[in-house]
């Protein structure tokens, strides 16, 4: 009779895989300490989460933008030079983002490179191309701007009357770089009788951090685009026609478009809905998925409200609001 073969147990063959096959054996010893990782005993909800360890390598783009932009005949463009000379404070203020420290580039642009940009960077997209070019209203034209720069590449933006406080390697608190892809800050957080909730609460606009194709900044780009096509089917009459007025301006390109775009990201990243009661009274930032939202005196320090400190140490710039949007087209006549 016939010896019945010898069977060899799991471990036995795991044991004499391992010695014929050394290549394997980081293989088991991965997954050895994943089971032991999930038998450890914790639990989801009381595990500790640690963010993982900051890299050199950036999520945002090293790289600042600020703009000079007329209204009207497009094609004019501005340089650096002509800006500097028209307005003394973004001359002086631009001195303090450029040279920017390290590897970051900055670009301070006009019209035209405005304009080129937004036609090769949404070539495919060419009702956001329309809309953005037929722009006649300053402060939408600027607003608009900046949302496509940083959808389009990424990087810093800040308005013309932005003085530069901290360095810019230093805006994301370490314990986040590795994971911030966008960066926001509380502008207003008070008690108000004009809001319907009695409470006034927006980010800030003139000082933004992405990276590229973020999708703050692709849905702000959508929607301004959407809206005001929407504003010329129903009054019957082209984009560069339309009659807007504050309101139109505040809740299309300005700060209630923006906090709403705002609030939905962040509930999309972390599944439920977040609105200004999670985020009021901030003193630490805090992270909602790959965005950070930063207490009032990182970006908007020195108001008559809300808690502004200016002389915080956490200010990473300081707004001037001097409103030189309001005077482009004037400057250049």
């Amino acid at each position: 009779m016939e010896k019945s073969p010898h069977k060899t147990t799991p471990v036995q063959s795991m044991r004499r895989n391992m010695c014929w096959r050394p290549d394997r054996i980081l293989v088991y010893l991965g997954l050895i300490a994943i089971l032991i990782f999930l038998h450890s005993g914790s639990s989801p909800t009381n595990r500790r989460i640690d963010l993982p360890p900051s890299t050199p390598d950036p999520l945002i783009p090293a790289q600042v933008w600020q703009l000079y932009t007329t209204v009207g005949a497009r094609n004019t463009s501005v340089t650096h030079q002509d800006a500097l000379k028209k307005t003394k404070l973004a001359a002086n203020l631009a001195a303090t983002w450029f040279p920017v420290d390290g590897a970051w580039s900055y670009r301070f642009i006009g019209t035209e490179f405005g304009t080129q940009f937004v036609k090769d960077h949404f070539r495919d997209q060419q009702d956001i191309v329309d809309v953005y070019t037929s722009l006649r209203v300053p402060v939408m034209a600027s607003d608009f701007l900046r949302y496509l720069l940083l959808a389009g590449d990424g990087g810093v933006y800040a308005d013309s009357d932005v003085e530069m406080i901290k360095p810019l390697h230093e805006w994301v608190p370490e314990p986040y770089r590795n994971v911030t892809r966008a960066m926001v800050g509380v502008e207003k957080d008070h008690p108000t009788d004009d809001e319907p909730e009695g409470w006034s609460f927006r980010f800030v606009q003139h000082t933004l951090m992405t990276a590229k194709g973020h999708p703050i900044m692709v849905n702000m780009v959508r929607n301004i685009t959407d809206k005001m096509l929407q504003l010329s089917y129903e009054k019957q009459v082209p984009v560069e026609e339309l009659e807007l007025h504050d309101r139109d301006v505040v809740r299309i390109t300005g700060p209630r478009g923006f906090k709403d775009v705002v609030f939905e990201h962040l509930s999309a990243q972390v599944g439920w809905s977040v609105g200004w009661r999670n985020v009021t009274g901030m003193v630490e930032p805090r992270l909602f998925g790959d965005t950070l939202v930063v207490p009032i005196n990182y970006f908007a320090a020195g108001q008559q409200h809300s808690g502004s400190d200016g002389k915080s140490p956490d200010r990473r710039v300081q707004h001037y609001w001097s409103g030189t949007w309001r005077h482009w087209d004037e400057s250049m006549a």
